[in-house]
């Protein structure tokens, strides 16, 4: 016997007066956001597509004519980003990431500035509850640490996804009455693409009930409580954390903040959990390091310090705002006894760089090796100053040893500042 209870209608629950930026890729899940608001919220919306520009020019441009065609018989204004030929491999190789990784990461980069110049609140994506099933089994299969299995959130910064617990069946069924014709994407049948592969070999063998299930799962990790890790990141060479934010935090939100400023400083491999316990050891002890590749981490007593050692590095010099590696400071002035005293015109034309076996520094009572320093003070290296194929200056204090001046700046005139950690 059928059930005479009436279903409720499906709605995308939006915020009231708000102003929309739908990411419109064209395909099957996002030209059902475009239907479902063009019902709801068309006067406040605007679909946005971002080109990457790394498929076939003759492809793109038919499934932009499509999505013209589609967003025009829909009523709302479309849009479209173009990134550039070879935008995606750029960032893919400056960030040491995969090609779909950077894809993503410039899409949300580039519907985020047209969000924010034409005074948008939201950027809505079309995530249904499959994506939600596949993001977790890739995390599953990678070894994620379990905080991830978060998955994919409803709300996350001003991006919504008012689709996410929408079963796939529903969305196809929504452009099938609509009557319109969507794109396929040629990189999706690409099973070098992990989330493809899934797709395509793990996703029809699981059963509507599982992937409720997992949703569940992303719902109860997403709901566990967390307690905000004071975090501060200076570029891409120095990243700190607070010792008693981190400790005081929960267990995930620890893990997540030594994830991040990992990432930031550099580091690619899996990390492993002895590493997070003996980052948090070392917080608790208060004092020492850890290393990691050319990672550097530091223990003090109100904070840990990550360092990625640079080969090389050239900073224009701006007084006290200059950027230096491994956590430098340049002043005018410093308490620091300790502090090296350099000319200031040393460092307009200096490079920093990882010491060499070779390398010699002039002191007041003869030439010594940077290396008999480094055994000094038992340290695997230092960061050098450099002018001319001279080494003025030896830093090791970043690593717990004592900063050297080569005699060759003593006694310079012109305007002198100190150099300290």
């Amino acid at each position: 016997m059928k059930s005479s209870k009436r279903q409720t209608p499906f709605t995308l629950n939006l915020p009231q007066n708000d102003r929309f930026v739908i990411a419109f890729s064209g395909g099957i899940d996002s030209l059902a956001l475009i239907a479902f608001m063009s019902e709801e919220e068309r006067k406040r919306s605007a679909a946005v597509y971002v080109d990457h520009g790394i498929r076939g020019r003759d492809e793109l441009d038919r499934e932009i004519d499509l999505n013209k065609k589609n967003t025009r018989k829909l009523g709302i204004p479309f849009y479209v980003i173009k990134l550039g030929d070879g935008a995606v491999t750029r960032y893919a190789l400056e960030k040491d990431c995969g090609t779909e990784a950077a894809a993503r990461n410039l899409r949300y980069s580039a519907l985020e500035n047209f969000r924010k110049e034409n005074g948008y609140d939201w950027i809505l994506t079309a995530h249904h509850q499959d994506d939600q099933t596949e993001t977790l089994i890739m995390r599953m299969m990678s070894s994620s640490p379990f905080w991830t299995y978060g998955g994919i959130r409803e709300v996350e910064g001003h991006i919504r996804r008012p689709l996410l617990n929408l079963e796939k069946k529903e969305i196809k069924k929504k452009v099938r009455e609509s009557g319109l014709k969507w794109s396929e994407d040629s990189t999706n049948s690409d099973e070098n693409y992990k989330r493809n592969w899934i797709r395509k070999n793990i996703l029809p063998s699981i059963t509507l009930k599982q992937k409720r299930l997992i949703s569940s799962i992303a719902s109860n990790v997403a709901a566990f409580p967390s307690k905000s890790v004071e975090v501060k990141v200076y570029g891409s060479y120095r990243v700190t954390i607070s010792s008693d934010s981190l400790l005081s935090s929960f267990p995930w939100d620890r893990e997540k903040a030594i994830f991040s400023a990992l990432s930031v400083v550099g580091n690619t491999e899996r990390v492993k959990r002895g590493l997070v316990n003996e980052i948090l050891n070392g917080a608790e002890r208060k004092s020492g390091r850890t290393e990691l590749g050319n990672i550097v981490i530091r223990y003090f007593k109100d904070r840990i310090e990550f360092f990625a050692v640079p080969s090389s590095f050239i900073s224009p010099y701006r007084g006290d705002s200059t950027i230096l590696p491994l956590g430098l400071k340049v002043s005018d002035v410093s308490e620091d006894p300790l502090a090296l005293h350099i000319p200031e015109s040393a460092l307009k034309s200096a490079v920093f760089r990882k010491s060499n076996r070779d390398d010699e520094i002039q002191f007041k009572d003869g030439v010594r090796k940077v290396s008999s320093l480094l055994k000094e003070y038992h340290l695997p290296y230092a960061i050098i100053l450099e002018n001319s194929g001279i080494v003025e200056a030896v830093f090791l204090s970043f690593l717990g040893g004592r900063d050297r001046l080569s005699s060759f700046l003593l006694g310079k005139e012109g305007e002198i500042v100190t150099v300290t950690h």
